[in-house]
């Protein structure tokens, strides 16, 4: 038989090593996909953030209620979250990075809508329209996460995102009220327009096509079936709905505590810019000791783990508030110990949500975040119903960590079994 067996063996093993010398090489490695994804998710909670000592200045500079300038925060919200429903599907049939440049560019416009608006309604409109630019970035940097990698090495990578995604949002107050001493309470705003301009640049220079060959092509009829496809897989509605709880405590506390800390208990903006970063502690710690925990226990054994934290501290902050006038302990200690408990609770959920999807990974990706944004709208609507914003956190809290614990048990009980080790494990 020709050729000869030897010969074919040859043969069979040089094409084996050409076509492995084919293969595509990974387009971004993990420590340049978690510092541009930190970036980009990390600019719209950090746009949140960043603006929130200049609240109760901005009232008083439009001639306004507290209560319409909290709304900037709810209008940013609803813009946030309903905008990664257009912008997941779109990054998967034309591409991650045309659509997270054009967001970028509605950002980029719409803060020079915040920093010109001649009244609160502009500003307003201004800041949906900000939330809608920023949605794409949190989006498109999980879905990325998503096509290169899976299981524990995506919780990997999304931890050191999470680092970023936490540490910025949580210091933004600080360098919130450090700038407004310079530029007055515009200058956050401006703050928030050069680094749009970043994250700009970064989109269209540093940043790789990932979208897999297979991803949808659907039309709008199709995002809806993957949408549908997306919440009937257990796998994710649960966890998605446990993880926007958990998350949703931080969006909370960063409706009302400048509020609290400047209005109720008499601190300047500068006082409470050092007071959030104590509170950003929290979740940089917890970052870096999930980080090193995750190679011993698994990213999913983290999750309980966090769980039980943010169930803990805001129970405690309750009882302290309903006992005690509320003071610079009852308030910060507890949401530093949410913020921790959310760099153990986020890696391992995400990961979990995203492990059946990976041909729909925008998709998943704009769903869960919808989902969080969407109990976040909720949440910071209902922590500002409360005339007393310290007992609203008193109250909206304890409510959010229990939706968390529960909807999780839920999933584990519907799973069974001990909690997964890798994605392989985690079923469909």
């Amino acid at each position: 038989m020709w050729p000869p067996r030897e010969l074919r063996k040859r043969l069979t093993e040089t094409g084996v090593r050409k076509n492995m010398s084919m293969q595509p090489a990974m387009p971004m490695g993990e420590g340049r996909v978690a510092l541009v994804g930190g970036l980009l998710a990390g600019l719209g909670p950090l746009s949140l953030a960043l603006f929130t000592p200049a609240m109760p200045i901005i009232a008083d500079v439009f001639e306004t209620s507290p209560a319409l300038v909290k709304q900037t925060v709810s209008i940013y919200f609803a813009g946030f979250a309903v905008a990664q429903l257009l912008s997941g599907p779109l990054s998967d049939r034309l591409g991650r990075k045309v659509v997270i440049q054009s967001f970028l560019l509605v950002y980029v416009i719409s803060s020079i809508g915040t920093i010109l608006a001649p009244t609160i309604g502009i500003m307003i409109w201004s800041r949906l329209l900000q939330g809608c630019g920023a949605a794409a970035g949190l989006v498109i940097s999980r879905a990325i996460v998503r096509d290169l990698f899976s299981g524990e090495h995506a919780a990997r990578v999304l931890n050191v995102i999470a680092i970023l995604l936490g540490t910025m949002p949580a210091i933004a107050p600080a360098v919130g009220s450090g700038v407004m001493i310079v530029g007055g309470w515009q200058a956050p705003f401006i703050l928030m327009l050069m680094l749009g301009l970043l994250s700009l640049g970064v989109a269209r220079f540093a940043l790789a096509e990932t979208r897999p060959t297979r991803a949808s092509q659907a039309g709008s009829g199709g995002a809806v079936r993957d949408y549908g496809t997306i919440l009937r897989n257990r796998t994710f509605t649960w966890p998605a709905i446990s993880m926007a709880a958990a998350i949703a405590t931080f969006y909370a506390q960063s409706t009302v505590m400048s509020f609290i800390v400047m209005r109720q208990l008499g601190y300047s903006a500068g006082s409470f810019g050092l007071l959030m970063l104590f509170v950003a502690s929290g979740y940089f710690f917890g970052s870096i000791a999930a980080r090193f925990l995750m190679p011993r226990l698994g990213a999913f054994t983290l999750v309980p783990i966090g769980l039980s934290i943010l169930m803990l501290s805001t129970a405690g902050m309750a009882i302290m508030l309903a006992i005690l006038p509320p003071n610079l302990v009852s308030v910060s200690v507890p949401v530093t110990l949410m913020m921790l408990s959310n760099a153990f609770v986020t890696p391992g959920l995400f990961a979990i949500c995203l492990t059946p999807f990976r041909h729909m990974a925008g998709a998943a990706a704009a769903m869960s975040g919808f989902i969080t944004m969407g109990t976040g709208l909720v949440a910071s609507l209902a922590v500002s119903f409360f005339p007393d914003p310290s007992k609203g956190l008193a109250v909206v809290e304890p409510i959010l960590a229990l939706v968390a614990c529960v909807a999780f048990l839920i999933w584990r009980g519907r799973r069974g079994g001990p909690l997964p080790v890798s994605d392989s494990e985690i079923g469909p």
